[in-house]
């Protein structure tokens, strides 16, 4: 008997509805507690325009952040973004929960320079196996 890895993959896109959220920034609690559920929101929003899945198993998700100017950037400040996008992805039901049992990553990248606003863009693979 063999065991294969199938996958299924979906890109979702976030403009920036909000100011990125960076590790290195510091924030009023009142302030950093609107912009998360700004973002939250947004992801939640997006993955229903979407129409993605609901219930999947497992998933590991690439994030790939773009950004309006070229700077050197660490990618993983910005993990507090990313964070509020898996919740607002555990909020509409894409995974029941951001645990290490439904979830791998999210692996963060810096992508191309943007124009107009920042934009996250979430690339999701639903994780099988199958026997």
């Amino acid at each position: 008997m063999t065991t294969e890895t199938v996958s299924t993959e979906w890109g979702l896109v976030i403009p920036a509805p909000a100011p990125w959220l960076n590790a290195n920034r510091g924030m009023h609690w009142a302030e950093r507690a609107e912009t998360v559920k700004i973002w939250r929101d947004a992801a939640h929003i997006h993955a229903r325009a979407m129409k993605l899945p609901k219930a999947l198993g497992r998933i590991h998700i690439l994030a790939t952040l773009h950004f309006t100017e070229n700077r050197k950037r660490d990618a993983h400040n910005y993990y507090p973004t990313l964070k509020a996008c898996v919740d607002g992805l555990v909020d509409y039901g894409l995974i029941a929960d951001d645990n290490d049992d439904h979830l791998d990553g999210p692996d963060i990248r810096v992508g191309e320079r943007v124009l107009k606003r920042g934009v996250v863009v979430l690339t999701i693979r639903a994780l099988e196996v199958t026997g």
